[in-house]
């Protein structure tokens, strides 16, 4: 029986097919994916589909699985998740279950990296799966050399998550890097264990680069904009105003209006906050009408009211965000 070890595949699916019938894939062999199987290409959906529904199949965790099972999105995250729609959290519940190494008679593969001279079951997760804080560790353990030139274990270690070039870096008997970038437009790499033979695929375009245009817009409409803060969305859209995407840009313009817009009805906040002031004060008095305020959730402007009165950025800095301002305006029955 063969092992099949793929390095990193980020979404490109034909590649991924077309390197399985050059091996000549059978259902005999154990196919192993050293992880990042998702984000920037074109076909994350796909490939997830293929590698959880075949037999004898095992996919390790990537920094990239380990993103989204964390929800410390970035752009291609985002993208993935909009690409998997209602089928997003089926994804996160099997990410969840992905193993960090594994091992076999003739080598041990992970995704990104080992510590010398630690068992792999002894292992950091995160330095094996190359998330941010485990390459921090590597960095102070070895400051700028590579981890891959001090290994010295007895078996040799097979990795993905750092692109070496076109070829796969083979340093026999020791260490094989096998992400060679596939999904910039360059080639995916298989080894096959026990020969250590390697076959390649090139990739047929560099899908990030379009992938990163493509998903400009839905990725951005389908961000929380009622949960981010006003200078959140006011950078956001400053940071896109000279896009050359008109509807990416047209968007923006309407979303930074709306934020206006919302952000001018101050005047009507401040006067609903002081008539349901004053009407407090009647019923209770200037000394006990605070314990009555607590009962709303704008208890706060109502004491600053009656302080020293209320300002538009002392609105902004008690309302942080859409949602909240809305709520308070909802209470106070402004439409």
């Amino acid at each position: 029986m063969r092992t099949i070890v793929v390095g990193d595949i980020h979404g490109c699916y034909e590649e991924l097919l077309q390197l399985l019938a050059k091996v000549q894939l059978t259902d005999e062999d154990c196919l192993v994916s050293l992880g990042d199987i998702v984000d920037r290409g074109a076909d994350s959906v796909k490939v997830y589909d293929f590698l959880k529904n075949r037999p004898n199949t095992i996919v390790l965790m990537g920094n990239h699985e380990r993103k989204h099972l964390k929800q410390t999105l970035s752009y291609s995250q985002e993208i993935v998740k909009l690409q998997f729609g209602k089928r997003y959290d089926e994804f996160l519940e099997w990410v969840s279950h992905l193993p960090y190494y594994h091992e076999i008679e003739s080598a041990i593969l992970v995704h990104a990296a080992v510590e010398d001279g630690i068992p792999i079951e002894q292992q950091r997760e995160e330095v094996l799966c190359g998330c941010t804080s485990g390459e921090k560790h590597l960095s102070k353990r070895y400051g700028n050399t590579y981890w891959s030139e001090l290994y010295s274990g007895d078996k040799p270690v097979i990795f993905g998550h750092h692109v070496v070039g076109d070829n796969p870096l083979r340093d026999e008997g020791k260490v094989y890097g096998i992400d060679t970038g596939a999904c910039h437009g360059g080639r995916l790499t298989a080894l096959i264990l026990p020969s250590f033979e390697t076959f390649q695929v090139q990739a047929a375009k560099d899908y990030w680069r379009e992938e990163l245009v493509k998903w400009q817009l839905p990725v951005t409409e389908a961000k929380p904009w009622n949960t981010y803060k006003w200078d959140k969305i006011k950078a956001i859209c400053h940071d896109f105003k000279d896009s050359r995407n008109p509807e990416l840009t047209a968007f923006l313009v309407k979303k930074e209006q709306w934020m206006n817009n919302l952000l001018a009805t101050a005047p009507k906040i401040t006067y609903k906050v002081e008539e349901k002031l004053a009407e407090l004060i009647s019923l209770h008095g200037v000394d006990d009408f605070k314990k009555q305020a607590r009962k709303y959730s704008y208890a706060n402007l109502l004491y600053r009211a009656n302080s020293s009165g209320i300002t538009s950025d002392f609105l902004k800095q008690t309302l942080r965000t859409p949602d909240e301002w809305l709520g308070v305006m909802e209470e106070l029955g402004i439409e």
